[in-house]
């Protein structure tokens, strides 16, 4: 049986990237995986409280039931979407 996962990824003010998997489960919301990863020490609930999320770009709120292979985005002070950016500085040009 092949064991499917969700990535996590956030990428720091000083452009760190840090990654993580998690394993998939069905009908598991953007809530439940922010417990996993306080539970597993991966992030801490302070860190996480003041954190924006996002699934390929595209922003999500916690009841965002994650789907297999998903792949979630950690964002500090976010003002407009990854996507929202990418048009906003094609249009600029």
């Amino acid at each position: 049986m092949i064991k499917k996962y969700i990535e996590i990824i956030y990428i720091s003010s000083n452009n760190k990237i840090l990654k993580s998997k998690i394993k998939f489960k069905e009908n598991l919301t953007l809530n439940d995986l922010k417990l996993s990863l306080i539970k597993g020490s991966i992030f801490s609930e302070k860190f996480l409280s003041n954190k924006f999320f996002g699934c390929f770009g595209e922003i999500v709120n916690s009841s965002y039931v994650i789907k297999e292979e998903d792949r979630i985005e950690i964002f500090d002070n976010l003002k407009m979407s990854p996507n929202e950016k990418r048009k906003f500085k094609f249009q600029r040009n």
